[in-house]
């Protein structure tokens, strides 16, 4: 672990414990040295505060912390002042602020920037409990190089990123070897997508599509029954984050064994 990441989750650890929250700084894109500009308030070779500025090509998600011992004294507006024109510069054109739900602080400075809430994301856990066999219509295997089109095709439109983004993205995490995707299968047509991802010793279930003409069918709580039923005998948690604007999506999951343990609000910030 850099010197950095240590500073930053030390910092992290003590803004959490005081809070009673969990912040989303993804460390593994701040270890990696790609993807994440980095500003930071250091004072007596402390770090106070912290603001990153990740990557997701036009678009750009900000997130930070500052030290409880000095917070309301203007250090996370200065940093964020840095971070804009950085951004300005850079060309994104659209930029997401993210803050823990649960975070009175971070609301508040988030709408008196203006932000306007876009979306609520949710991390859920598997419960365990027994897993219902999913329908003999549905069957799950694994993405080939011919599935590419197809899996960008739904990103784009499932979560509505410009082509050219998710292309950029698809293929860099194309390369991760803890990734696996599965195409979802149903009636012996390509119905839809989901990624595992091994990270911590604990599953994680992400970029899940079906596609639009084909929803309604029961495939999407099928496709997850599918995935569980394969990731069982693991002994690992199972894991998944999903983004919604209000919480009725989230029935799918509970259905499945999901419950959620902690949710991140993301605005819109307007230049």
């Amino acid at each position: 672990m850099s010197e950095t990441l240590k500073k930053i989750t030390a910092l992290k650890k003590l803004c959490e414990q005081y809070d009673q929250v969990q912040l989303k700084l993804n460390e593994n894109t701040i270890e990696s040295g790609h993807g994440v500009k980095i500003f930071q308030h250091i004072k007596d070779d402390q770090l106070i505060g912290y603001l990153g500025v990740y990557d997701f090509g036009a678009t750009a998600e900000v997130c930070g912390m500052v030290h409880p011992d000095f917070r309301r004294q203007g250090i996370f507006t200065a940093l964020f002042k840095e971070a804009l024109v950085f951004m300005n510069e850079a060309g994104y054109q659209t930029v997401l602020m993210n803050s823990p739900a649960s975070s009175s602080s971070g609301k508040t400075f988030i709408q008196k920037t203006g932000a306007i809430y876009k979306m609520t994301e949710y991390q859920m856990k598997w419960n365990h409990n027994d897993v219902p066999a999913p329908s003999e219509e549905l069957t799950l295997r694994k993405a080939k190089p011919a599935d590419r089109a197809f899996q960008i095709d739904l990103d784009a439109a499932g979560f509505s990123i410009p082509r050219e983004e998710v292309e950029q993205f698809f293929d860099a995490e194309a390369e991760d070897e803890t990734t696996t995707s599965y195409i979802i299968n149903w009636e012996d047509q390509s119905a839809g997508k989901l990624r595992v991802h091994l990270m911590n010793n604990q599953y994680w279930i992400y970029g899940f599509v079906v596609s639009e003409e084909l929803r309604g069918k029961g495939i999407g709580r099928n496709a997850l029954l599918s995935v569980l039923h394969q990731l069982q005998g693991h002994g690992r948690e199972v894991h998944l984050e999903v983004e919604v604007e209000n919480r009725g999506p989230l029935k799918l999951y509970e259905s499945c064994g999901f419950e959620a343990y902690h949710a991140q609000d993301y605005y819109t910030y307007t230049r």
